[in-house]
């Protein structure tokens, strides 16, 4: 019988034990997931085996997850083109009337602003100095 050294446990395994966790997930729940014998899941997690990219694809694959964003995690990949496009956000706030200048001014800086009125619904234009 073949004695394996006790290695340091890889980060893609580290990352794969957060996501077990977070999901407050046991070693053998988590094996039966992601279709692992619960003894090739605990050598994995004890660093006494490795994890190849095909068994990586699988685990993403029962996770519904993609392989980078196990790579990544907890944070999730996104793709560079996608970084910089633009982005159209309506925000409702409600304010107490003396406050309304004063949080536009600290939002919006001394940009001029074309502001709807929720109760007319005319258009206001304003410029505050910052």
């Amino acid at each position: 019988m073949k004695k394996y050294d006790t290695q340091r446990v890889h980060y893609v395994v580290e990352n794969l034990i957060k996501i077990m966790n977070y999901n407050k997930l046991n070693k053998v729940a988590f094996a039966e997931i992601i279709g692992f014998p619960e003894p090739k899941w605990n050598k994995i997690t004890n660093g006494k085996q490795g994890l190849t990219i095909a068994e990586l694809s699988i685990i993403a694959e029962k996770l519904q997850m993609r392989e980078i964003d196990i790579l990544t995690y907890p944070k999730v990949y996104v793709e560079s083109d996608k970084i910089n496009c633009d982005v159209e956000v309506e925000l409702t706030v409600k304010l107490k009337e003396e406050l309304k200048d004063s949080v536009l001014e600290h939002i919006f800086g001394n940009r001029n602003l074309e502001l709807l009125n929720g109760n007319t619904n005319k258009k206001i234009r304003g410029k505050f100095s910052g």
